[in-house]
């Protein structure tokens, strides 16, 4: 049914509100809502108003949010969504009031879905001789989004698929794994470090890799880490420590008869990190160290 206004001597249709198709929107991400256009027919130029409630907690703790809390605007036609980081927080309904310059006036409503996540920090450690396999599964810790999923381990050291929930891991030296999950609106999180896998030499007299002239111990660690020189490499060596993203975090100078020295890293926030250790003479050997 179409309806018509008489204005001066004027016809025109009644204003219409499109307040756009229902949004999916990922918690890092914001969205735009609102029809293309969002008001049609009437008398421009037209008011826009954009309203919602939504109730957060239940009991003594209640937090009452309006649209104001999710739009950058509630008076413009295609406002932005800005997802609140509120892992509670998974529909919400605004509805659009249009008021056309004669004062007539059009609503429509719109759902906005946000991929609520949550995440738990339990860990999951093994120990396994240089060259063995160790088999994770059914550990997650990554959840909420919308189903199906993809997954991805990382780093990609040794697992015979990065892309399971159940895989075989033979890393080659000492690695913590975590979980990117991305959702079915392609929105991606990922999670704290899960598995913790410490792979030990043979011999506790042999060095970790072949041909490797630097021993540490043990690694994983919380709080202590020594470091073992091959006594065939001689100098003031200085030990260099660099977060996953390069940032150097530590550095120790060791004088120029020491071949052992424990390093404390209790100060050091749980992760993978890539240890140097050098020499006056240029020569440099790197490993990885991972911290609990």
């Amino acid at each position: 049914t179409v309806f018509f206004a008489v204005f001066a001597g004027h016809t025109f249709a009644q204003v219409t509100a499109d307040a756009g198709p229902d949004v999916y929107a990922c918690v890092n991400e914001e969205a735009i809502i609102g029809g293309a256009p969002t008001a049609t027919g009437g008398t421009p130029p037209y008011t826009f108003t954009w309203e919602a409630s939504y109730t957060l907690g239940s009991g003594n703790f209640v937090i009452n949010l309006s649209a104001s809390d999710f739009l950058n605007d509630t008076t413009v036609a295609n406002p932005e969504y800005i997802p609140q980081n509120l892992s509670e927080i998974d529909t919400v309904e605004f509805m659009l009031t249009v008021t056309d310059a004669a004062g007539i006036t059009s609503i429509d409503t719109v759902q906005v879905y946000s991929a609520a996540w949550a995440f738990h920090f339990g860990q999951m450690y093994y120990t396994i001789n240089a060259g063995d396999s160790v088999f994770l599964s059914g550990w997650e810790n990554v959840y909420g989004g919308f189903p199906p999923y993809e997954y991805l381990w990382r780093p990609n050291h040794g697992l015979t698929d990065s892309t399971s929930l159940s895989f075989w891991a033979k890393p080659e030296e000492s690695v913590a794994y975590y979980l990117t999950k991305t959702d079915s609106i392609g929105c991606e999180v990922s999670g704290p470090l899960l598995y913790f896998v410490n792979v030990e030499s043979l011999s506790s007299s042999e060095f970790e890799n072949a041909g490797a002239l630097v021993r540490t111990y043990p690694n994983p660690t919380k709080d202590f880490m020594t470091i073992e020189i091959n006594s065939t490499v001689s100098g003031e060596f200085t030990f260099r420590l660099f977060s996953g993203s390069g940032k150097l975090v530590e550095q120790v100078n060791f004088n120029e008869n020491t071949i052992e020295i424990e390093i404390n890293l209790s100060n050091h926030p749980a992760g993978a990190y890539i240890y140097e250790v050098t020499n006056r003479n240029g020569w440099s050997e790197q490993g990885r160290v991972v911290i609990l």
